[in-house]
């Protein structure tokens, strides 16, 4: 049986065991604990859940669909590698993604509940960035990125988004520096200002050279 405290986890309800596997194997990736030409050793993680195999197996072939891992011939599956050009493509759609979240939730930057929401998140990436904190500074980025789509509430484009960004974070585990973070900082702010003012189109015109910017 999964460890029963990783299985409390709220994500973890409604969904099956390969997918909670599959969810818990991102989050180490997210986080660094794995990068990319990393082996994922299934009896690894069998063990640190306590569970059997099988399911490992399942969510790892999740994951290879998704395009988050790799199977290598003699060598097992592994955290894929991207090449810059791929990294540029997945970067592109990410930023027509974000605009379109910009347009989905134009209407709902007024609601007070709203505007809380994304102050809150955006005062924790304030709090890590003034710490230099580089790992859970792209955690909280993260956050703050999916709450944009949370309040465009269109499930296509919120999957799409999840199936991308994971990706972008693989590669931004090795490319990201303190300096990018230093760049990226103040105009995530200016975005989510503009949001709060209705500006949309500014909004969404920043986010393309801000994400191309982060991969250089």
């Amino acid at each position: 049986m999964v460890n029963e405290r990783w299985n409390k986890n709220e994500e973890a309800i409604g969904i099956s065991l390969p997918e909670q596997i599959a969810k818990y194997i991102l989050k180490k990736i997210m986080e660094g604990d794995l990068v990319q030409g990393d082996k994922i050793v299934e009896e690894y993680i069998a063990s640190e859940l306590k569970t059997s195999r099988a399911p490992v197996r399942e969510a790892l072939y999740l994951l290879q669909v998704d395009n988050i891992v790799e199977r290598i011939p003699r060598r097992g599956t592994i955290v894929k590698s991207f090449t810059e050009k791929e990294i540029k493509e997945y970067a592109e759609v990410m930023a027509g993604l974000i605009q379109m979240a910009f347009d989905m939730s134009k209407d709902q930057w007024i609601q007070s509940t709203v505007v809380a929401g994304v102050d809150q998140k955006l005062e924790a990436l304030d709090e890590v960035f003034a710490e230099r904190k580089l790992i859970e500074y792209q955690q909280k980025a993260n956050v703050l990125t999916g709450y944009f789509f949370e309040v465009a509430d269109n499930k296509a484009l919120n999957k799409f988004y999840h199936e991308s960004v994971y990706i972008l974070n693989v590669f931004a585990q090795v490319k990201w520096k303190v300096e990018t973070m230093e760049h990226f900082h103040p105009q995530i702010n200016r975005i989510v200002a503009l949001l709060k003012d209705q500006k949309i189109e500014e909004a969404k015109a920043i986010v393309p050279n801000l994400l191309m910017d982060t991969l250089e």
